[in-house]
């Protein structure tokens, strides 16, 4: 498994489309929202960017922890000009600064992206693990079609 600590010294300021979700509806094809989210990321707003404009999926407004609602928005830097018509209801979400263990994967996306995640609850799920998690803001960043970076915030 690769994993890092990484310390974030700025913020980074970041718009796009959100969703209120659990992991309990995501294992639901039914119930599941973020599919949706990112194909509508996809077809208004990143597809209209410039090339190798950066992507980011935020979850932020935790209820609790992996157990509660979580906002997810699917975001690209706020200081890209979106080519929007004004019909797209857009969140504004900071990335703060701080310590984040980073779950890098690469592959085939969405595959990659779970593969990820997994690896981050198993970590975290692990009881000689040595860090407490936050559940304050967690991203991933989409650092090229093919690989993602999962920062999950810790003390």
């Amino acid at each position: 498994m690769t994993i890092d600590i990484k310390t974030l010294t700025e913020t980074i300021a970041c718009q796009g489309l959100t969703v209120r979700t659990t992991n309990q509806q995501e294992l639901n094809p039914v119930t599941a929202k973020l599919g949706t989210l990112w194909l509508s990321f996809y077809q208004n707003i990143f597809s209209k960017l410039p090339a190798g404009s950066a992507a980011y999926g935020i979850y932020h407004n935790y209820e609790s922890d992996a157990h509660g609602a979580f906002d997810v928005t699917a975001s690209c830097e706020q200081d890209i000009a979106l080519a929007s018509d004004g019909s797209l209801d857009l969140t504004a979400v900071t990335i703060p600064a701080g310590k984040y263990v980073v779950f890098s994967e690469q592959g085939a996306m969405p595959i990659a992206v779970m593969t990820a995640w997994q690896k981050a609850w198993a970590y975290f799920n692990d009881p000689s693990c040595e860090h407490n998690r936050l559940y304050n803001v967690d991203f991933e960043h989409y650092v090229s079609q093919s690989q993602v970076d999962v920062y999950i915030g810790i003390e």
